[in-house]
């Protein structure tokens, strides 16, 4: 109770001080819980390529560069692939902004995808949230995933417009956190009569066996000496990228982007542990002669020390408390807009929420450490005259 009491005496310089880590704290989980999405994001998008080598084409004005049946089956014929799955992959929307899980319509062969999703592991597995998947023969129905639901408004039997066709949505995808959340899986039929919608060339040439990606399905710790056969093997015009570059890549992207985003955080609760330190430079100062009389009458050194750096550890968990209180109540908001949009932005994790409570009440305790220890060593006769 003394604590509070003498935090109470000087309410208003506590006020403002506790504010100043609120402050921080505050920015430090803003920016952690966008650090936090795009983790789950990296992380997602490793999970599920962590068993595929992805093979696409380079491109080219006429999109004449695909898959065609010869390479797929020098893939499958490459030891050590164990499965080659095939897309046909386009923008679903071509005026479509900056997503954070882009929207594609991917035409798939159902047999040939729920194989690629069984040897590829639970981590990687797309499930149901609800609906189903449709059957063999069925055209003109789509299976989308959550962000691409969500932000296109589309349920269980509605109709999607893509392209200028319509699909019937029969089933949503569970969330990844991953890029097939933005994905509108549909037949593969489908995906081809749109590809050549798209080019008068290919129609003339009657290409009816062409693919825009693949994924040679491979074993753990396999993935990039399977990748060099593969690229000695195919003819030229392809990009391929082992599941060990893609984790490179990722953990690469993960480290700057959590450099930048904690990095500008933490700049703000440097400031709030200045303030603390000012805080309580200046109680010691207006309390010395009160130091002197508790040491005249038998306190010792431990419990002055242990007093101060309790008020500045409450003085730190006070800030830490309003900070992640305005913080949770803003990212709320901000992902509320953002989700309009496709996909939230933030993500307030428990690790996260703890380790800013955490990392206020530290700072308080730690920027209360050498007023405190001044304290403890005042001499009690010099105290005593202080004015």
């Amino acid at each position: 109770m003394e604590i509070l009491r003498n935090l109470y005496r000087r309410r208003l310089r506590t006020g403002l001080t506790v504010l100043g880590i609120a402050v921080g704290i505050l920015a430090f989980t803003v920016m952690g819980a966008m650090a936090e999405k795009f983790n789950r994001l990296i992380d997602g998008g490793e999970a599920y390529f962590a068993r595929r080598i992805a093979i696409h084409s380079t491109g080219g004005l006429l999109r004449l560069n695909l898959l065609g049946p010869e390479e797929i089956e020098v893939m499958k014929r490459t030891p050590g692939v164990r499965h080659v799955e095939t897309q046909i992959m386009m923008a679903l929307d071509e005026t479509a902004g900056f997503e954070l899980a882009p929207r594609f319509l991917v035409g798939i062969n159902l047999p040939n995808f729920a194989r690629a999703q069984l040897i590829a592991g639970d981590a990687a597995r797309l499930r149901l949230a609800r609906g189903s998947w449709w059957r063999p023969g069925d055209r003109r129905v789509t299976v989308l995933g959550s962000a691409a639901a969500h932000k296109m408004k589309l349920d269980v039997g509605d109709i999607m417009t893509a392209r200028g066709e319509e699909f019937k949505v029969v089933g949503i995808l569970q969330e990844t956190l991953s890029v097939p959340d933005g994905w509108a899986l549909i037949p593969e039929e489908d995906a081809r009569d749109l590809l050549m919608s798209d080019s008068a060339l290919l129609r003339e040439m009657g290409l009816d066996r062409v693919w825009t990606n693949a994924y040679a399905l491979v074993d753990p710790g396999m993935g990039e000496e399977i990748t060099d056969v593969l690229a000695r093997s195919l003819r030229k015009g392809f990009l391929l990228h082992s599941p060990e570059q893609l984790a490179r890549a990722a953990g690469t992207a993960s480290n700057l982007l959590n450099t930048a985003i904690l990095g500008s955080g933490a700049i703000a609760v440097i400031v709030g542990a200045l303030a603390v330190i000012n805080t309580m430079f200046f109680a010691v100062g207006e309390r010395t002669r009160e130091i002197g009389i508790k040491k005249a009458i038998g306190a010792g050194r431990w419990a002055i020390l242990g007093e101060f750096l309790a008020e500045s550890v409450l003085i730190g968990l006070l800030g830490g408390l309003l900070g992640l209180s305005v913080a949770a109540v803003l990212i709320a908001v901000l992902n509320g807009h953002a989700a309009a949009e496709g996909t939230p932005v933030f993500l307030l994790t428990p690790r996260l929420a703890f380790g800013a409570l955490g990392f206020a009440t530290l700072l308080g305790g730690t920027a209360g450490a050498l007023p405190a220890w001044r304290a403890a060593n005042l001499d009690p006769v010099e105290a005593l005259r202080a004015i």
